[in-house]
């Protein structure tokens, strides 16, 4: 895990170290193990490196890495770099280092771009070929790693934070569509073009993308990899639940290999509660880490303590407070550089926080399972489309109306039924018309009369896989990685996520759209496959919290009052927001992020 730079240099520009030097001293947090730079004979290209030591603690690893003709700056890793080397040491491959980041060059070395076919990890990387003098750039298939590009001069920069880019002197300007989708319909992202930040200059590598980049001003991404929708696999349900257990804990058991210490997460949810389970029968060493919240009626601590003691974890509370947040919440905007929704990226801040004082530097984590596992409310009603559409008779076989025991799931079943006619798509896009021309109290009407009708972001599904499959690719998951990647590397501390192994996502989207709602329990298939190891208490929990911080009560303290009148302010003189405006956490973060340092 580490910090990447880079510059092409386009212009006539006399030759530069200084400005890599400068990005990487932004990026330090990512890389405190060592630092280097690396530039090519015709003093065209400059790689930059931040390194924080996980695989191959020598400085036989260190980056940027040459091999023959190729130098990289890699972050990341690839989790199944062994069974990679040993298939290459077939083909008389010598390698001269135990590092994944050697694996990587002698892949490309041998197979060229169709290497990223065979990876299994999380990674943005460059690499050079001095020969064809062209950069090579890709970035994992779902977007744990970030890849941040722009020009400035004419010259090609790109970096693994935001801030790296700014240092230098790309425009700060900011994207006002993607600042518009956050304070009306609080989305992060743009679903329609992943490429954008909120900063108009500034675009990201795609997950699942790639580039070769010649010089210019125009990168081509190309798609490398993508989910497919079927039912191929031809097995029982029970069959299907014990390949995914095999599948999940061969991705631990990978996730698992470090020359430093491992910890985990634990919410006391299904997902970081299945990890820390397969995690006590793979390793010794199984410490926990958990945000608790004193008088929160959403604290989860009855369930940390049930896993804490089945297995007998070395485990660790952080308390979250107001206080600390208000301690810390300029750390916590300067390294998250783009506004986020919720109280609980602070929590998940804290746990990585802990993690490192208790000499802890990766951590498995249980993001990305809700996304492709039916984890939320709204996958029910998906499924109910699904039906309704295509399969009317499964109505009554799933008895759907007591989908997932839960109340409010009842209630919006009901609904469904009784409001949708078969032609359930025309109910979904009236319901989204009326909420699209009808502008929300607090916007201003100058700025929603500009970007209403611009990339409206929802879109609307009449079957369940293809929901799940728009949750992974477009809008929701990379949103979630980025708060992860940011807050565990402001500490120096790698996450890992063992629910995002392309195999099993692949698996799972073969499956019958059924086997992920079976029985109408919600994430179905990891229940089941879990449920002779986890506590039935675990195993069948109803609510769903995780991290969830009290933020509308931490908005109430006197220090928050004082600093919002400003951030209100400004975003009123700029004709963001009118004084009725309700998130005062979103006027707080967007004023923080973006607004402060312009």
């Amino acid at each position: 895990m580490c910090g990447i730079s880079g510059i092409w240099r386009n212009s006539d520009s006399s030759f530069d170290l200084q400005s890599i030097e400068r990005m990487k001293l932004k990026m330090s947090h990512r890389g405190p193990d060592g630092n280097g730079t690396w530039y090519s004979k015709r003093q065209k290209v400059i790689l930059g490196h931040n390194r924080l030591s996980i695989i191959d603690l020598s400085e036989n690893a260190a980056q940027p890495m040459t091999r023959g003709d190729y130098t990289t700056s890699f972050n990341g890793e690839i989790y199944n770099y062994l069974e990679i080397k040993k298939e290459l040491e077939i083909k008389n491959v010598v390698f001269s280092t135990d590092s994944d980041t050697e694996v990587l060059l002698a892949a490309y070395q041998t197979w060229g771009t169709d290497m990223l076919q065979k990876l299994d990890g999380m990674f943005a990387f460059a690499i050079y070929d001095e020969i064809k003098d062209e950069l090579f750039c890709a970035r994992d298939r779902f977007g744990e790693k970030p890849f941040y590009y722009g020009f400035y001069n004419g010259d090609f920069y790109f970096a693994s934070e935001i801030k790296a880019l700014l240092e230098i002197g790309i425009d700060k300007s900011i994207n006002e569509n993607l600042l518009f989708n956050y304070l009306h319909f609080d989305l992060v992202e743009n679903p329609h073009d992943q490429k954008q930040t909120f900063y108009k200059e500034i675009n990201k590598l795609k997950p699942s993308h790639s580039f070769i980049y010649k010089g210019g001003k125009q990168i081509k991404q190309s798609r490398y990899w993508d989910i497919v929708i079927s039912d191929s696999v031809d097995m029982s349900f029970s069959e299907a639940s014990d390949r995914f257990k095999e599948l999940l804990n061969t991705s631990i058991e990978r996730r698992l290999r470090s020359d430093v210490k491992v910890g985990s997460s634990l919410s006391g949810g299904l997902d970081s509660s299945s990890i820390v389970a397969l995690v006590s029968k793979l390793s010794n060493e199984n410490a926990t880490f958990s945000a608790r919240f004193k008088n929160f009626s959403k604290d989860e601590g009855q369930f940390i303590e049930i896993i804490q003691n089945r297995f007998k974890t070395k485990h660790f509370n952080v308390n979250v407070q107001a206080m600390d947040l208000i301690k810390e919440l300029e750390r916590l905007i300067y390294h998250q550089e783009e506004p986020f929704q919720t109280g609980s990226i602070y929590a998940q801040y804290c746990v990585y926080q802990e993690a490192k004082k208790q000499g802890v530097t990766v951590m498995l984590d249980g993001q990305g399972a809700d996304e492709f596992l039916c984890g939320y409310t709204k996958d029910f009603q998906f499924y109910i489309r699904e039906l309704i559409n295509n399969k009317p008779e499964r109505l009554r076989i799933n008895n759907l109306i007591n989908m997932n025991h839960s109340t409010n799931t009842t209630l919006n079943f009901k609904d469904s039924l009784l409001l949708r006619s078969p032609q359930t798509h025309k109910f979904v896009s009236s319901v989204a018309k009326k909420i699209s021309n009808k502008r929300p109290k607090g916007i201003h009407p100058d700025f929603y009369a500009e970007f209403k009708n611009k990339n409206t972001p929802f879109k609307q599904f009449t079957d369940l896989k293809s929901a799940l499959k728009h949750e992974m690719n477009n809008q929701g998951l990379e949103k979630l990685l980025r708060f992860a990647d940011k807050n565990s590397m402001a500490h120096s501390v790698e996450v890992r996520l063992p629910f995002l192994y392309h195999e099993l996502v692949e698996f799972v989207f073969s499956l019958p759209s059924s086997y992920l709602l079976y029985h109408g329990w919600s994430k179905s298939i990891l229940r089941t496959s879990m449920s002779d190891i986890l506590p039935s208490e675990i195993t069948y929990r109803r609510d769903k919290i995780g991290f969830q911080a009290p933020q509308d009560s931490w908005m109430q303290n006197k220090f928050f009052k004082e600093i919002l009148k400003d951030a209100e302010q400004s975003l009123i003189e700029n004709k963001f927001i009118t004084s009725d405006y309700t998130s005062k956490w979103k006027i707080l973060v967007a004023y923080k992020s973006l607004f402060e340092k312009q």
